[in-house]
């Protein structure tokens, strides 16, 4: 995976504000979690759509509870999977994960795609192998 930012996002569930933090020691804390590497678990957080533009599978609680679990951890070290689980029940939760995995992940400029023009002599030329002709 390419350059991660960190993405922070908060919401409020019974009257504590929990803080999101979206970095690389959140998504180490989340492959724990869910027993399955940052990228499975990124394609399994997004709901299947058909051709239709129906959904016709939702994200797991158990990998949307890993993922919640692992942003959760810089701020609340002391809450526990199980406890990061239970905070799904909240309906801010899910967009919380959305904002702060967004702001980790921002699209490239694409104004600056391509304009930057080659600079010669930097790098090594090839070097012949094999026998040398002598």
């Amino acid at each position: 995976m390419a350059n991660i930012q960190r993405g922070e996002a908060s919401f409020v569930h019974e009257g504590v504000t929990y803080h999101l933090v979206m970095d690389m020691n959140a998504f180490a804390e989340a492959e724990d979690a869910a027993d399955m590497g940052v990228d499975d678990l990124l394609q399994a957080l997004s709901p299947k759509i058909d051709e239709k533009g129906n959904i016709t599978s939702k994200p797991r609680l158990k990998h949307l509870g890993a993922m919640l679990f692992g942003a959760l951890r810089a701020r609340h070290p002391n809450l526990r999977h199980a406890d990061a689980i239970r905070l799904l029940d909240s309906k801010d939760a899910g967009e919380a994960i959305g904002k702060a995995l967004t702001a980790s992940m921002p699209k490239p400029d694409p104004s600056a795609e391509g304009k930057a023009a080659a600079v010669p002599g930097i790098g090594t030329k090839p070097k012949k192998t094999g026998r040398q002709k002598g």
